[in-house]
């Protein structure tokens, strides 16, 4: 199971940028959403596909950016 501060410290570290936004808040989010919860890595990529799919500028293929996310971050987290 992955360490959810170890995760969150990852995503800090990060400076990918998706379209133009910085996806760090949306990953700090789901990680504690999801992985606090007991959740695994796909509930982590459908949750940061749903906060993709609700910001002002659409962003296009959500789920291919959910999945490059969680595999930079998903071996630092354990």
């Amino acid at each position: 199971m992955a360490d959810p501060v170890k995760c969150i410290r990852a995503i800090h570290d990060m400076s990918d940028r998706i379209q133009g936004n910085d996806p760090r808040g949306w990953m700090k989010e789901c990680a504690t959403e999801t992985l606090l919860a007991g959740g695994d890595g796909d509930a982590f990529k459908a949750c940061l596909v749903k906060k993709m799919k609700t910001t002002r500028n659409e962003i296009h293929n959500p789920e291919v950016y959910a999945e490059q996310l969680y595999k930079k971050v998903k071996s630092k987290c354990s």
